[in-house]
């Protein structure tokens, strides 16, 4: 009840895009707050602000209709490409929390996981062992007959 239900799906064609599924879920998840009204939306700003703080940027560059709702973001400090990596994957646990709530529960699904870049790969893992998000359910599809023993997903 009152829940949030997103979908994306991984591409053949697209597969050394990051993040794609995630952009489409998310992207569709915006548009659909912002149609909310007024006072729910500023309600999302506030607390889409208070989440994600200074940090603001490292997400609305990967989701610009974030920036619909937050407004524009002050750029972030250039950091060496791990440490981008990290604070990313901070973030956007951070942004997902905000939509991953007792009172409006998250379910992301994605599909055509045999597809999946190695980056997505990994912040699907970040997601799964976040311990502080109860609220969240990740349900993903593949093709199990393309993924091999050397597949990043096997391994996963």
């Amino acid at each position: 009840k009152k829940g949030y239900f997103i979908a994306g799906k991984f591409d053949q064609l697209q597969g050394n895009v990051p993040y794609v599924p995630f952009i489409q879920a998310f992207g569709h998840l915006m548009r659909k707050i912002i149609i909310e009204g007024d006072e729910k939306l500023a309600a999302w700003r506030e607390k889409l602000r208070l989440a994600l703080g200074q940090s603001g940027a490292v997400i609305t560059e990967v989701i610009p209709e974030v920036e619909l709702i937050m407004g524009p973001q002050p750029p972030v400090e250039a950091l060496q490409p791990q440490e981008a990596q990290n604070r990313f994957r901070m973030a956007f646990r951070d942004f997902i929390r905000v939509f991953a709530a007792r009172e409006h529960p998250l379910v992301i699904f994605l599909d055509d996981l045999q597809w999946a870049d190695p980056a997505s790969l990994r912040l699907i893992r970040h997601l799964a062992e976040d311990t502080g998000n109860r609220c969240l359910l990740l349900i993903g599809a593949y093709r199990d007959n393309e993924i091999t023993g050397t597949h990043p997903l096997g391994a996963m």
